[in-house]
C-alpha cells in the first residue's frame, strides 16, 4: 500500500503533533542512533525496542503514531523520511541502526538491510547463534538505498532490522528473549564504538 504521505512536510501539514503524532528522542554525546521511524501504533513494539537498545547509553529516536486507528497513515517510508531532528542527527551519527516492523505474521523472524554489510553480518552471525531466526532480506526490505534513514549517518552506510509482529511481541512480553535480543545487539555496538 503507498504512503499516504509523501515526505514530513506534508504529513505534519494534515496530522497533529501531540494528538496524531509524537517525536521522542534522547540524544546522548556519542556516534550512536538508534531510531524507530515507525513506532507508537504504525508497526508496534518498534519503539519500545529501538529505547530499549539505546538504553542510558546511546541516542534514540521515534517517531509515533498515536491515533485510535489508521495509523499505517502516518507511516513514511525510509528513503522519504526526512523530519528535520532526525536528519541533524544523523549528521553526527556514525553507528545507525532502525528498528521495523514486518506486517502481522505468526511466526518469528528478523530481515537484516542497510548498507553497513560488516556490521549486518555480525549481527545475524551473533542473532543465529542465540537461536533467533534471520532470513535473507525480500524484496523492498534490503535498506540498499542511499537516501534510506539508516544509511544517513555520518558514515554513509548503517543498518535495519526488519521484525515480525510475533518477534516484535515476543521480545515486548518474555523478558528472557528480551536480553538476549537488546543484549546481543547493545554488545556489537559497543565494540564497534572503539
Amino acid at each position: 500500500m503507498p504512503d499516504t504521505y509523501l515526505n514530513f512536510r506534508e504529513l505534519q501539514s494534515h496530522e497533529q503533533e501531540g494528538r496524531d503524532y509524537q517525536i521522542i528522542t534522547s540524544f546522548k554525546r556519542n556516534n550512536v542512533l538508534i531510531i524507530a521511524p515507525h513506532g507508537g501504533k504504525i508497526e508496534s513494539y518498534t519503539s519500545q525496542i529501538a529505547k530499549w537498545i539505546a538504553g542510558e547509553e546511546f541516542s534514540s529516536y521515534s517517531f509515533e503514531g498515536l491515533k485510535d486507528g489508521d495509523n499505517q497513515m502516518l507511516h513514511i517510508t525510509s528513503h522519504h523520511f526526512d523530519e528535520p531532528m532526525v536528519l541533524q542527527a544523523l549528521q553526527k551519527a556514525r553507528i545507525v541502526l532502525t528498528i521495523h516492523g514486518l506486517k502481522n505474521s505468526i511466526d518469528e523472524y528478523l530481515l537484516i538491510g542497510g548498507l553497513d554489510s560488516e556490521f549486518g553480518t555480525e549481527l545475524r552471525v551473533a542473532l543465529l547463534r542465540y537461536g533467533f531466526i534471520v532470513k535473507e532480506s525480500e524484496q523492498g526490505y534490503q535498506g540498499e538505498l542511499a537516501t534510506n534513514l539508516c544509511n544517513r549517518g555520518f558514515t554513509g552506510k548503517g543498518v535495519q532490522l526488519e521484525l515480525s509482529f510475533a518477534l516484535r511481541k515476543r521480545i515486548f512480553k518474555d523478558a528472557e528473549c528480551r536480553t538476549k535480543f537488546i543484549d546481543t545487539i547493545r554488545s556489537l555496538i559497543k565494540a564497534r564504538m572503539f
